[in-house]
């Protein structure tokens, strides 16, 4: 009786352990199938915003959708650059002397697969101002800020004298400082910041090299990647380990994130790097200087030379940004005459070289360009340092100085 008894018992544990695997192996199937799905949508949605994007700047027009102006007084305020975030909700800027400014995105511009060109400009406001009390040297949202996930929602900034700060992307409350030190035990800010693909790392570009902090570890605790120059500007590579770092000394440095050595250096400009931009595929890498006209483009499979060398005004010192649209068949560029320029990368001239399209947006220099994630939205922002600019400046200067920040429509318009 008592062996009749083990015997179900077993047959019962038998049993359940079956069930267990079965579960398990369904488990893995329909994980395996989700997968496959999401990897299918993701490839579908990728082939549609491609056809859109080739569409863009079809009409040889732009149309103004939102604008705002911010006076420029004793205190030099004028925009320094813009970006939008990676779910296309918000855009960051920098005014300097005044702080950081978040923007939304016009709640009737969602879904648009076209607008009149009769359309009210909107007047634009932030919705989050984050004071600075020195002077911006960068800033850069999450890669993979997802406004339904308030884990994801944070940027960061990195201002004179001042560590590398992050802030909440919803209310602009300060979360928390990565701070670097020098070889006297002293607080030194970065030139230039930078995440990793996925959010979990920041860079901070130095004097005399890069360091690395993990974003959920604030404080002092990082690593140092040695290098020789000043790093002005840096960008990460998100197909790839590699981090590109641009310096005054007019070269770029790539470096393996895993190893932190230094691969290769491109040698193109005539004048010291200062921004730096990545493909959504990781296959190329832009370029641009400081008073030099040259904007390049490196083919990351074959870095000896340039693969196309672009023309811009670019008469300053100061930096002046350019984008890639995501599946890269345009790149925008601004220029310290106003001028954008928008290069068709997928449709090339008798001579091999991408068509150009120029639009005179702004008055005085167009430092800031940044290209919507997934709609045919362009917002660009104007300014530069005026010398000797005071309240009394006389109405002949008073005209060719705009401070704006304006989002245009660079698709389909009835």
């Amino acid at each position: 009786m008592e062996v009749e008894e083990a015997t179900d018992e077993q047959n019962e544990t038998v049993e359940q352990n079956e069930t267990v695997e079965k579960e398990e192996t369904e488990n893995v199937e329909m994980k395996e199938s989700d997968k496959e799905n999401v990897e299918n949508n993701e490839k579908d949605y990728v082939a549609v915003l491609n056809e859109k994007e080739k569409h863009y700047f079809d009409k040889k027009e732009v149309v103004e959708l939102s604008k705002i102006t911010i006076p420029n007084t004793s205190n030099q305020h004028y925009f320094q650059g813009a970006t939008w975030s990676a779910d296309g909700t918000c855009l960051l800027t920098a005014v300097n002397a005044k702080g950081l400014m978040i923007f939304e995105l016009p709640q009737d511009i969602y879904g648009k697969e076209s607008i009149s060109k009769e359309r009210d400009i909107n007047v634009l406001k932030p919705v989050i101002t984050v004071k600075c009390a020195t002077n911006i040297y960068d800033f850069c949202f999450n890669p993979i800020l997802n406004s339904m996930d308030d884990t994801t929602t944070f940027f960061i900034a990195s201002c004179q004298n001042e560590p590398i700060k992050l802030y909440d992307a919803f209310n602009g409350n300060y979360k928390s400082s990565y701070r670097a030190y020098d070889n006297a035990d002293e607080l030194d800010a970065a030139l230039s910041v930078c995440f990793s693909a996925d959010g979990s790392l920041i860079y901070g570009g130095m004097k005399k090299g890069i360091v690395v902090f993990s974003t959920s570890v604030p404080g002092r605790d990082y690593d140092t990647i040695p290098l020789k120059q000043a790093t002005s500007c840096i960008a990460s590579n998100y197909y790839s380990s590699e981090i590109a770092a641009g310096s005054w000394n007019k070269t770029i440095s790539l470096i393996d994130s895993r190893d932190y050595l230094v691969t290769d250096t491109l040698i193109g400009h005539k004048q010291g790097v200062t921004y730096l931009k990545f493909s959504t595929n990781g296959d190329y890498l832009i370029s641009g200087s400081r008073k030099d006209s040259n904007l390049l483009m490196w083919d990351m499979r074959n870095r000896s030379l340039p693969l196309y060398r672009f023309t811009r005004r670019v008469d300053t010192n100061q930096k002046v940004q350019f984008d890639l649209s995501y599946n890269s068949n345009w790149l925008i560029s601004g220029d310290t005459r106003g001028i954008v320029h928008a290069w068709s990368l997928f449709d090339l001239d008798e001579n091999d070289f991408p068509k150009e399209n120029q639009y005179a947006l702004h008055s005085d220099a167009c430092s800031g360009i940044s290209l919507h994630p997934y709609l045919p939205v362009l917002a660009t922002c104007s300014g530069q340092f005026k010398y000797g600019n005071d309240l009394d400046i006389d109405e002949k200067t008073e005209e060719i100085i705009e401070n704006s920040l304006v989002l245009w429509w660079i698709g389909q318009a009835e």
